[in-house]
């Protein structure tokens, strides 16, 4: 499939067309019987967000954006998530905290806690959060960035912020079914809460465009995309999926050697690029 913004564009006409809007996940509540939670993880390119945050503002969809912090010192990131925000989209924190302090719970709290307030001062409010997957780091000692949020600790320490892959589902009493563009295909997450614990890929759904999502779209569903990865033309996609292929194959390869297995983690942040 091909992600280009016409594409997200026409998908979120046949949403309106259907009387499906998107809300936010921070205005879920456990009276609905159907919602639709179009969920972006802006790891890198504020503006390519705020493209992505107009289309869906066009057919009255809002969004939940959860944003990488170091993306908040940059001024004019700042001004378009505003912007974001006024259109009615959930600007909110992808965090990393675990990673960036290889486990330890009370660095990663202090890391988080300042992180958050760099967010409220700019007017974002956090009332859902969603942690990032950072696929090369090597961890010892726990399972990934969720393990923040699983801690009883964490919880109590933030009764009003559900993570949306951890406690949001007991938070708000709902259930629902995750979608995902996570490897460049659109897929029906089999496990989304435990898949960083079990391998279940095999039992994921694949579908082949945005049409076939939506005839197979659950009445409670997150749809998660990766705005990064959307291009205005065909021809910059492919160019990118291409460095993207080559860059997951030789990763792929350098993993395997131990050595460059840790140097690869401690620069894990260089995914986020790509």
């Amino acid at each position: 499939m091909i992600f280009v913004y016409k594409k997200w564009d026409d998908f979120c006409k046949i949403l309106k067309n259907n009387d499906i809007v998107s809300i936010p996940a921070k205005d879920v509540f456990d009276d609905y019987d159907s919602f639709l939670v179009l969920k972006h993880d802006v790891e890198n390119n504020v503006p390519k967000a705020f493209e992505i945050a107009k289309i869906e503002s066009k057919y009255g969809h809002k969004g939940s954006y959860y944003v990488q912090a170091y993306l908040l010192d940059n001024e004019k990131n700042i001004l378009l998530l505003k912007e974001m925000q006024k259109m009615g989209h959930e600007i909110s924190y992808h965090y990393d905290v675990m990673d960036s302090c290889h486990g330890d719970l009370e660095l990663a709290k202090e890391e988080f806690e300042k992180n958050k307030a760099v967010f409220e001062k700019n007017g974002f409010i956090l009332k859902t959060v969603c942690q990032h997957g950072n696929p090369v780091v090597e961890r010892i000692g726990y399972t990934s960035n969720r393990d923040f949020f699983r801690n009883e600790g964490i919880k109590n320490a933030y009764p009003n912020i559900s993570d949306i892959m951890v406690n949001f589902p007991e938070n708000h009493n709902v259930s629902y079914t995750y979608y995902s563009d996570a490897g460049r295909k659109f897929k029906m997450i089999f496990d989304p809460f435990n898949n960083d614990i079990i391998n279940s890929d095999e039992k994921n759904i694949t579908y082949n465009n945005l049409n076939d999502l939506f005839c197979n779209l659950d009445k409670k569903a997150i749809i998660s995309i990766h705005p990064h990865r959307w291009e205005k033309s065909k021809f910059k996609y492919i160019f990118h999926l291409a460095v993207f292929k080559v860059v997951k194959f030789f990763a792929k390869i350098i993993m395997r050697i131990p050595m460059f297995r840790k140097f690869m983690s401690k620069y894990y942040y260089l995914a986020k690029k790509i």
